[in-house]
């Protein structure tokens, strides 16, 4: 039963005594909670006329469904008359629905009560359907299932459904999906065949994969922390690591010959030679470099008094099964094989060898050996040589063994690196520090274990991380995009000048075969590195942008630049033929980049994504959306975040500002996803594949390049169109017909991509013509919406002027 009203009771008792629990409670009208809007969230509207206008309205409640305001609600303390809050709940509902225009009128119910009476009907009738005394709304009363039958929460949801049909977008369709259009989007291009004699070289060098085993990586591809140079001032906000300031951790510094802080925690952690073994916490991004620093401090940075009584052992958990619980054999295991593969020098097959090794075993059983050989001559030996075999095949006995004689016998030091723990989720990497907390008491060694530094933030202060408080954090941040290539391009020339015949051929896509000297080939790698880092341009930062701190996607973008397909025949040949590096176009690069080896940009053909995605199958389909979560995140990037981090919202926040904007919430979480994937967004939970509503999020330095200078690129916005979905029947064939010429011509002129990205402007212009209608855009000074249309039409009109500077500045392949 709802409390009884009380005449001192101010406007805040009426709401927290009965509009809530009447609103809310499942045997009176069951809205949840989450649906009932206060004023923070809702809109301010100037209601009234004339004298009695009030400037900035707003009531205190407000019923949303599908992200569409069906109740307008207004609560008065005992002394106010009841037909003060039923006329400013009703004007409120009436400047809602004008905003939505003549078609739609979501805001269709009214209610208000002092906390004696009540109002119900609807927005336009002049008087309620239903008044009474709030005493009279008692379960199972007529007054009560009056009242749900016109506000109750099933009633709503009906209602909102229709609303919402009626405003929604049909008809989306990809251009692609067109009659042959998948085909084409699939079909790949032959990689040039200039580079194909480099090609053993360029995977050497540049590609991702292997980097760890190759001495001639982690000897001379490293980029110390004394060679680092500076990020531009537009992008030290996403890329330079923020949390390596914390006084909690020390980062890492490196020369070619020393990493002096590691070394001093290492040498002092082994000298003490604890009995439950020591934990030592490497942390950074993903693909910044922790697993090739601790190849490169094994075999060329540790002191000379730690090498010499040093054994280490590799656990590369990119190899760990999927679940780690109960993967302490598969940790013995690959611990034992990974011994003997760093080069102990311990024959398990040599009797000898396995005397010294299981001795403590052995010793053990001793008695036993020596009581059965008493009884049966020789059988001792039969009995501890089975023993030994039995031993040998069991991973944990065989471990635990090898440790003893290492860290016992020998007096060594045993280290164990937990190698690519950064890779998993964040459950997987607090798992494997569980799991690396028992190794290190189970055989009594310092286990070196890496793991993300977002993880590592987010769940300090929780078990199991709070058990490390006290210990030593290394913080190792990534080389630049630029240092890296320049490094590796240095090796590669090098090599090139070695390895490379003095004469290396290459057929031209007519059919031409092309002899060039080999120095030919190092001009050209040379003037690709020159064009992309070197030149003024933004070239160089969208490339950073989109490799953040991740150096194994850095360097398998700068290896597909140099196979592509795309480049062209004339600027190969120019260079092969003697003369100078032409110049590299940015649109180039884009296409590369969007494309790879395919003929036609698609979601998994490249490093780019597409802000204008949508799903048909969405509530209410809108190309904007993602545009919208970019720009709110990108504005948030320099505030402290929900989670203590620089930059993070929480997606509960996120998603209730999209909500705000009239976007439903489970198309937003949709599209928050597929940011996720796409790295536009980073969160910090270190999933890269799923978010849940406990994460918080925060725009990726990729996601600000989207936004910022794609969105303005037409090579960029182009190319997208074939596989964005859109329901414009018009612009949809003419994507389609230009996708035809581009595959028999091989290229679109710029006139037709101008075409293009006008035709698109005023598409999506339309689209948000009619999302401005919700009330949430009335209350907001700048959105994504806006802000994306502007940099189309900024693309649009440069390109529309003709002068020379447009085409410059556009930097078009045919300039």
């Amino acid at each position: 039963m709802l409390a009884a009203c009380e005449p001192n009771w101010t406007e805040g008792d009426v709401e927290t005594q009965i509009v809530l629990p009447l609103l809310t409670r499942a045997e009176y009208l069951g809205i949840e909670l989450s649906n009932i809007k206060s004023k923070e969230f809702l809109a301010q509207h100037d209601i009234g006329k004339g004298s009695s206008t009030r400037k900035g309205y707003v009531p205190d409640f407000c019923v949303y469904l599908l992200s569409l305001p069906v109740v307008s609600i207004e609560v008065k303390s005992p002394a106010v008359s009841l037909s003060d809050g039923w006329n400013e709940a009703s004007l409120y509902a009436h400047a809602l629905n004008r905003s939505f225009g003549a078609s739609l009128n979501p805001c269709n119910f009214v209610f208000a009560t002092n906390g004696k009476q009540y109002a119900a009907g609807r927005w336009d009738k002049g008087q309620p359907d239903q008044q009474g005394n709030v005493t009279d709304l008692v379960v199972g009363s007529k007054r009560l299932t009056d009242l749900q039958n016109l506000l109750g929460r099933e009633q709503l949801e009906r209602f909102a459904h229709v609303a919402s049909a009626a405003v929604r977008l049909i008809g989306f369709r990809k251009p692609s999906s067109n009659e042959g259009g998948q085909t084409l989007i699939g079909s790949k291009l032959e990689p040039n065949t200039f580079a194909a004699d480099l090609s053993p070289i360029l995977r050497r060098y540049f590609s991702s994969r292997d980097q760890n085993s190759d001495p001639e990586i982690y000897k001379n591809a490293y980029v110390s922390t004394d060679e680092v140079t500076s990020y531009d001032k537009v992008l030290e906000s996403f890329l330079v690591d923020r949390l390596s300031r914390s006084k909690t951790r020390t980062e890492v510094k490196t020369t070619k010959k020393r990493a002096p802080d590691v070394s001093r925690r290492f040498e002092s952690l082994t000298a003490i030679k604890p009995q439950s073994g020591e934990l030592q916490l490497i942390i950074g991004g993903v693909g910044t470099g922790k697993s090739l620093f601790a190849r490169r401090y094994k075999e060329l940075l540790q002191p000379d008094s730690l090498a010499a009584h040093s054994h280490w052992a590799f656990i590369d958990f990119n190899f760990a099964p999927d679940d780690l619980t109960g993967a302490e054999e598969w940790v013995y295991k690959t611990f034992v094989e990974s011994l003997l593969d760093e080069g102990l020098q311990i024959n398990l097959r040599d009797p000898d060898d396995q005397e010294r090794v299981f001795a403590s075993d052995i010793a053990d059983r001793e008695a036993y050996y020596f009581r059965v050989s008493a009884a049966e001559p020789g059988r001792g030996m039969l009995e501890r040589a089975r023993d030994i075999e039995a031993w040998r095949q069991d991973p944990e006995r065989l471990a635990r063994a090898l440790a003893r004689y290492i860290e016992g016998d020998k007096g060594e030091i045993l280290i164990a690196v937990f190698d690519n723990v950064d890779r998993r989720d964040a459950t997987n990497q607090l798992a494997a520090f569980q799991l690396a907390l028992w190794f290190m008491q189970q055989v009594r060694c310092l286990v070196v274990l890496q793991m993300r530094d977002t993880t590592f933030e987010a769940h300090k202060d929780e078990r199991p991380l709070d058990t490390y408080k006290t210990g030593q954090v290394f913080h190792i941040g990534p080389p630049r995009f630029i240092d890296v290539v320049k490094r590796r391009l240095e090796l590669s020339l090098a090599e090139l000048a070695r390895q490379a015949p003095e004469m290396i051929r290459y057929k031209t896509p007519k059919g031409a075969t092309i002899a060039y000297p080999k120095s030919r080939a190092g001009e050209f790698l040379k003037g690709i590195y020159l064009e992309l880092f070197e030149r003024t341009n933004n070239v160089s930062r969208v490339l950073e942008a989109l490799a953040g701190r991740n150096v194994r996607k850095a360097l398998d973008m700068f290896m597909s630049i140099m196979n592509s397909g795309h480049m062209p025949e004339d600027l190969i040949t120019n260079v092969a033929s003697g003369y100078e590096m032409a110049h590299f176009p940015e649109s180039l690069v884009l296409r590369i980049l969007m494309r790879q080896d395919y003929r036609f940009y698609s979601d998994s053909s490249g490093f780019i994504a597409n802000i204008f995605y949508c799903d048909n199958t969405w509530v209410r389909p809108s190309n904007l959306l993602v545009s919208e979560i970019l720009f709110f995140l990108i504005d948030q990037r320099k505030m402290p975040g929900d989670n203590g981090q620089m930059g993070f919202v929480c997606l509960e926040r996120l998603l209730g500002h999209l909500e705000r904007l009239g976007f439903v919430k489970s198309d937003a979480f949709s599209a928050a996803q597929y940011t996720l994937v796409k790295d536009l967004i980073e969160a910090d939970s270190a999933t890269v594949s799923k978010l849940d509503l406990s994460n918080c999020v925060k725009a990726s330095a990729s996601g600000w390049a989207h936004l910022r200078i794609l969105a303005s690129r037409t090579e960029y916005l182009a190319s997208v169109l074939p596989t964005t979905a859109i329901n414009d029947r018009q612009l949809e064939s003419r994507v389609y017909d230009l996708m035809l010429t581009e595959n028999r011509f091989g290229k679109l002129y710029p006139e037709q991509q101008i075409q293009l990205v006008e035709l698109f402007y005023r598409y999506l212009r339309g689209q948000f013509a009619a999302a401005k209608g919700h009330p949430g855009y009335h209350s907001l000074g700048k959105n994504g919406s806006a802000y994306v249309l502007e940099q189309i039409e900024d693309a649009v009109q440069f390109s529309k002027s003709g002068t020379k500077r447009a085409r410059a500045q556009l930097d078009w392949l045919d300039a």
